[in-house]
């Protein structure tokens, strides 16, 4: 018997070395802040609660249950933080219901500090993670937050969630709840570096809560949460105030203390947004991000402005810019050849527009992880091109030949020449003109629609219908409401629309549900294009599985290269700030971010909120 508990405890020094024990998870990094850290240091501390802040959202919603495929959750119900995609979503509104295990850093990359896990255990293969919870977390009726919560939770969304969500966690084996407090998730292999902190980004509902309601329809009743906000009263479609819970377990934590100052949140809907606008200029709304070059330029000239009342900003970010464009739906035969989608990208004319619609704001967009270490540029170098080689004979000979550029004209509106090799390449396509008409082999006319969610998108599609309807393409545009909207791109029913990817310093797991063959497969996710390449999927599951920068930086760039070549999409632009009108009620911190701002570390300065209140009350 002796014996035998001496082995035991031989062999238990060497598993217990195999674990590493912290307060935070970060991926090919070191977490900058200690395990001691007393908040994040971009917040004040000291921020005063209360007051009511009001926001602007265009569209509707049907309910608050964000993690299913049905019906539209309204803002705000979402949980805070998802790994791979930045620090806090900057910008963010709304009222936090849910709380992740995990919370990221503003300040840095792909980083998770222990929320509702109190520590995180990694094992040395990287093949199990585990997290105890905090004793103290609690849901809004008191219950406390537990393991069994959190594996209900991965279960059910696995389950009943999003498809999406079963491609971001394909690869983890279980959640087990192995007491009241730790939790512990099990991969099926160690290839995925981002695991870890992937499910640390994973909301944790109520399992009591939920047993007695279906989670697969939208829920129509105020949901209950461990976060710093509860529903407080709605209008389903029109309008939701959440309140602060001053009991909110995380208030003195480093991870809370500092954030959602506000006493109330409002999320007022408008069916568009020069309604919305005209909210905000009526003092009706409090803060407006702006996303319009020509209304930012000229649409605030008015006299709250100019008294002071309103305030302007443009506040640099170093975030990714990813890639915004107009997709093309290659489930549509018409876009299943690349030669076509060349040709469509080949007509757009960014110089003109950026001259004529964007006041000169914006940059061109040339890349899939623009700036970053993944984006490619001249031509690919020795680790890319043994990456690529087992796929050289199915890829454009040009990838290797010429450095990719996205086509540019001289910006007078005059695009003879990319018209030109827009219509050789149809023509190579099997598309020639007829009667003024491009028609294919059959006789059949070319014709498409460009789905829109947004009516100022109008001006972009316009005249770009107007340079596609010149080489004989009947080409409709169809702008329709955001509910609509999410159920015709969750179901792929569209020809073209616009669509943008916010990229990241350290792509990973999100790869897979933005271009796999598994995500275009996938109802409700990201992949709208439907890309499918054995190439693609390849150089993500290498991209996924890299084990430090310089190996995701070789993966990431090549698979730009054959993204790009494949001209998935026609690419657009970017801006490197972010534009945002307030009401001048606001306290801020004044620290300069690399998220340029969080929103939820704001408060309602009493002074300043004085006058512009004042001043919004005073009749016209």
């Amino acid at each position: 018997m002796l014996r035998c508990l001496l082995l035991l405890l031989l062999f238990a020094v060497p598993a217990q070395a195999q674990v590493t024990r912290s307060h935070a998870l970060t991926i090919l990094g070191t977490p900058a802040l200690p395990p001691d850290f007393p908040q994040f240091p971009y917040v004040n501390p000291a921020a005063p609660k209360g007051g009511e802040a009001v926001f602007a959202m265009v569209g509707s919603f049907d309910g608050f249950n964000p993690y299913i495929l049905r019906g539209n959750a309204a803002i705000g119900t979402g949980a805070t933080w998802q790994p791979g995609v930045g620090g806090t979503a900057a910008g963010s509104a709304g009222g936090h219901v849910w709380e992740t295990l995990l919370v990221g850093s503003a300040n840095e990359v792909a980083t998770g500090y222990g929320h509702l896990a109190e520590t995180i255990e990694l094992a040395a293969d990287r093949m199990w993670v585990a997290f105890e919870l905090r004793p103290e977390a609690r849901f809004a009726d008191g219950t406390p937050v537990t393991a069994q919560d959190v594996a209900w939770t991965f279960r059910t969304l696995m389950e009943k969630g999003r498809p999406s969500v079963r491609v971001a966690y394909a690869d983890v084996q279980d959640a087990v709840a192995e007491s009241a407090r730790r939790v512990v998730f099990h991969f099926k292999s160690n290839q995925n570096r981002e695991l870890p902190l992937a499910v640390g980004g994973l909301p944790v509902l109520s399992e009591k809560w939920w047993s007695t309601r279906d989670f697969t329809k939208p829920l129509t009743e105020p949901p209950l949460g461990s976060g710093p906000y509860r529903v407080e009263r709605f209008e389903l479609g029109r309008s939701v105030t959440y309140a602060r819970d001053p009991n909110w377990w995380a208030r003195d934590r480093p991870t809370g203390k500092g954030f959602h100052n506000f006493d109330r949140v409002r999320i007022e809907y408008f069916r568009d947004q020069t309604v919305a606008m005209q909210a905000f200029k009526a003092g009706q709304i409090d803060y407006r991000q702006e996303n319009v070059s020509k209304e930012w330029a000229t649409g605030y000239d008015f006299p709250a402005v100019r008294d002071g009342l309103v305030r302007r900003d443009e506040i640099a970010h170093r975030l990714p810019v990813g890639i915004q464009g107009f997709s093309m739906n290659t489930r549509r035969p018409m876009f299943a050849d690349p030669r076509v989608r060349e040709a469509m990208a080949q007509v757009f004319d960014f110089e003109w527009m950026n001259k004529n619609l964007f006041f000169g704001t914006y940059n061109r967009t040339h890349s899939y992880f623009g700036n970053t270490a993944q984006e490619a540029s001249g031509l690919p170098d020795a680790d890319e091109q043994a990456l690529l080689a087992p796929f050289r004979d199915k890829l454009p000979p040009a990838l290797f030949t010429e450095p990719f550029r996205v086509p540019s004209t001289d910006a007078s509106g005059n695009n003879r020449d990319g018209l030109r090799r827009a219509l050789a390449l149809l023509k190579e396509a099997g598309w020639t003109i007829r009667d003024r008409k491009l028609v294919d082999g059959a006789g059949k006319p070319m014709a498409f629609t460009i789905l829109l969610s947004d009516p100022n998108l109008e001006r972009v599609a316009l005249p770009y219908q107007q340079w596609l309807q010149r080489l004989g393409i009947e080409v409709g545009i169809r702008t329709v409401d955001s509910a609509q909207y999410e159920r015709l791109t969750d179901d792929y029913d569209f020809d073209m629309t616009t669509m943008i990817y916010p990229g990241s310093d350290l792509p990973g797991n999100e790869l897979r549900d933005e271009f796999s063959c598994i995500g275009a497969k996938t109802p409700g996710g990201s992949n709208l294009a439907g890309v499918c390449d054995p190439a693609v999927d390849a150089l993500i599951e290498k991209a996924i599985a890299a084990q430090d920068r310089e190996t995701l930086a070789t993966a990431g760039r090549a698979l730009d290269r054959v993204l790009l070549r494949g001209w998935y999409m026609v690419p657009n632009w970017h801006n490197e700030r972010f534009n945002i009108a307030t009401w001048n009620r606001f306290g801020r911190p004044a620290q300069p971010i690399r998220d340029g701002f969080v929103l939820d570390s704001w408060w309602i300065d009493p002074n300043l909120s004085a006058r512009a209140d004042t001043a919004r009350k005073a009749p016209n």
